[in-house]
């Protein structure tokens, strides 16, 4: 389990995000994959995307990953596009195990609504956050759903577009853009 101590050396020297401090310790209670699918806050060095995607310097200094986003190996990490935005009001991008790179939320809040689907999303030629008919929810996943409600009044969503689509329209072709220029 990562401190908040460690945790925080994602952040590139910046005070670690409130919300995200707030799950930290939340997750500290419920375990690592255990309040939605896939999902756990971790410290990551950004070997993940210098492997995947490019090890330029300009290119890794405008991202933070913070997230695993499945178990596939998929992740989360804020994108700094402007350097004065804070970073909590940040879009969330998730790099996925087959590829793919997407916009799914405007902020990290909105990624903690997403959570409250708790399925582990599938990121190909788009990103999708299926539940399956079957599936049982994550041990701590009610807890999750009554904490955000709690410490952020922020209530569940039913479809993954509420958070994603508003997001997309707002970032993805900037980011797109802003990405090419790191690879193709």
């Amino acid at each position: 389990m990562a401190t908040l101590q460690e945790f925080s050396k994602n952040f590139d020297g910046k005070a670690v995000p409130e919300a995200l401090s707030q799950l930290l310790e939340f997750q500290e209670e419920a375990g690592f994959e255990c309040y939605a699918q896939g999902f756990g806050l971790l410290c990551d060095d950004k070997s993940g995307l210098k492997n995947g995607w490019s090890n330029d310097p300009a290119f890794l200094g405008k991202l933070m990953p913070f997230a695993q986003a499945n178990s596939g190996g998929s992740f989360y990490a804020l994108w700094q596009y402007e350097n004065t935005v804070g970073l909590h009001r940040l879009p969330v991008v998730i790099f996925g195990d087959e590829g793919g790179e997407y916009i799914v939320a405007e902020n990290i809040k909105g990624l903690l609504q997403l959570l409250t689907l708790d399925v582990e999303p599938i990121v190909y030629e788009k990103v999708s956050y299926y539940k399956g008919a079957g599936q049982e929810p994550s041990d701590y996943a009610k807890n999750f759903r009554k904490w955000l409600k709690m410490r952020f009044n922020l209530d569940p969503i039913e479809k993954a577009e509420q958070i994603v689509a508003p997001a997309q329209e707002k970032y993805q072709a900037t980011f797109d853009a802003w990405k090419q220029q790191y690879f193709g």
